[in-house]
């Protein structure tokens, strides 16, 4: 990295910004709002840290998410040809316009309000059916027992997938989650085969006999709507891996920052009907991405004085911004529940901006409702300087939350 302050070389890879990297950007912000990191295998990439500079950058179509002009780039740059897997080339998430219009028209109709909204009977009742789980465990943890399993039921449930499958699901989401792409067991790229394979299946079945979910309204699209079977394949894939490791981060860091205020925690219990309109300020204060998908430069960029060079790889961080005083000026590091809603970044901005926000907000306001109605006197097992945060590029969440109901 460039000198920043005391920070050290590899100040992303220390435990000390690992558990807690807002003094980190705190400096950041103040010093060096856009500075170069680099890991030890010689890869590198532009960090921006202020609200205003990454609400922009978000937005800036010459930020490229072409996955395969960013595999390339980072191939040049640690001197390995790397080609990204066929599961996730073909997603909105993972393209620009003009290919990423029509991949968002097609998958937008799953996740408006009125949909989610029937999906909440059926995620109440998963929600119950784990806190039964919860309850019966010796030494119960609500990242193991609620915010991990959730997310991925969600996601299985919009896309179609038998309820029988669902565990099935969970083994394969932790592996991808907590494996390095290094593994040399080769279970990740196991699971990643038979998690293909079912995909390929379920498609196949649902272009036979369709049903009310989001594969069969894509296999079954007409006109502007229509995606290739490979667009298919890799958008169930890229819901599947991804939206659920995001949204059990959200989850987990909302009940994280609750337990952790117990007098906040304590008026919600008391006023459950004001956890829709707080959910906003507990997802700015935990802020579950620490950085958006990077983006790379097609072209030189200046951001805040500085000229980042054409094919150069850009972290922006949404948890940078929902922190920045000149943002949020009243007590930013501070918890509050009475604050207005705060326009954080954690869903993005632009045409990348995340379709999943309504299903992800649900599931977060299910589940503490459900929580505190069934148990009133739920606090952490642990002092809140005891939670530990698991290592992870884009996603900060405690690694476990240990309670007593």
């Amino acid at each position: 990295m460039t000198a920043c302050g005391a920070l050290s070389k590899y100040w992303m890879f220390s435990d000390e910004y690992t558990q807690n990297p807002y003094p980190t950007f705190s400096l950041l912000r103040a010093e060096h709002p856009v500075t170069m990191v680099q890991t030890p295998d010689g890869a590198r990439a532009w960090v921006i840290t202020r609200y205003d500079d990454v609400r922009e950058a978000l937005a800036d179509p010459r930020l490229s998410r072409d996955i395969g002009k960013l595999y390339e780039a980072l191939g040049r740059q640690i001197g390995k040809e790397l080609k990204p897997a066929d599961e996730i080339t073909n997603h909105l998430a993972n393209s620009d316009p003009p290919r990423h219009t029509p991949l968002r028209k097609a998958l937008v109709f799953a996740f408006t309000p009125k949909r989610v909204a029937n999906l909440r009977p059926g995620l109440e009742k998963v929600v119950d059916q784990l806190l039964d789980e919860l309850a019966a465990r010796e030494q119960p943890d609500l990242v193991e027992s609620l915010t991990e399993p959730l997310p991925i039921i969600g996601i299985a449930q919009l896309l179609g997938v038998p309820a029988a499958d669902w565990r099935q699901f969970n083994v394969w989401s932790k592996t991808m989650r907590s494996t390095d792409a290094t593994d040399p067991t080769g279970i990740l790229a196991q699971h990643t085969r038979e998690l293909s394979a079912y995909m390929a299946d379920l498609i196949a079945e649902k272009s036979r006999r369709p049903t009310d979910d989001l594969i069969s309204a894509m296999v079954h699209a007409e006109g502007d709507k229509l995606l290739a079977p490979k667009e298919i394949l890799s958008t169930a894939f890229a819901l599947m891996t991804g939206g659920n490791e995001t949204t059990t981060s959200l989850m987990t860091g909302c009940f994280a920052a609750l337990l952790a205020h117990p007098e906040q925690g304590e008026r919600l219990k008391a006023d459950p009907g004001r956890i829709p309109h707080v959910v906003d300020e507990l997802i700015r204060f935990s802020s579950p991405m620490l950085y958006a998908l990077q983006r790379l430069t097609l072209e030189d960029v200046e951001i805040a004085g500085t000229t980042i060079p054409a094919g150069e790889i850009v972290m922006l961080s949404p948890a940078s911004a929902n922190h920045d005083p000149d943002a949020f000026p009243d007590r930013p590091d501070d918890l509050d529940i009475d604050r207005p809603k705060p326009a954080h970044l954690t869903f993005g901005h632009g045409i990348h901006y995340c379709i999943g926000t309504h299903l992800a907000r649900a599931q977060a306001e299910i589940s503490m409702r459900r929580v505190f109605e069934r148990f009133p006197d739920i606090r952490l097992a642990v002092r809140p300087s005891e939670l530990r945060y698991q290592p992870a590029l884009l996603v900060r969440a405690p690694a476990a939350l240990p309670v007593k109901l």
